[in-house]
């Protein structure tokens, strides 16, 4: 099961995918990042192309098993910052200020 994770680095915000994997042998992290959707305005953008267009659906994210449902689930806890199961998943990906 992959899910959205989201780390805070140089001031910026950047989103994951991960995979509950339990044990790690040297690391105690019992996740594992599979994919890097980048900075997270920039994330949520991409993966508004990719609904669009979803034949420029990453073929890692396919080998994985998402899929467009995935995917709109994606976006929308992004937009929404409500995870499918209800849990807040605060992300910053308003627009800069306009001087």
């Amino acid at each position: 099961m992959a899910y959205l994770s989201q780390v805070k680095s140089n001031g910026k915000q950047y989103i994951y995918l991960c995979m509950y994997v339990g044990n790690q042998e040297y690391s105690t992290r019992k996740e594992r990042r599979v994919y890097s959707f980048g900075e997270a305005r920039k994330a949520l953008l991409r993966m508004k192309r990719w609904k669009r267009r979803f034949t420029e659906f990453p073929q890692e994210l396919l080998d994985l098993g998402c899929g467009m449902k995935e995917l709109e689930e994606w976006i929308q806890t992004l937009e929404t910052g409500i995870t499918k199961t209800g849990r807040r998943f605060a992300v910053m990906t308003q627009k800069r200020a306009v001087f």
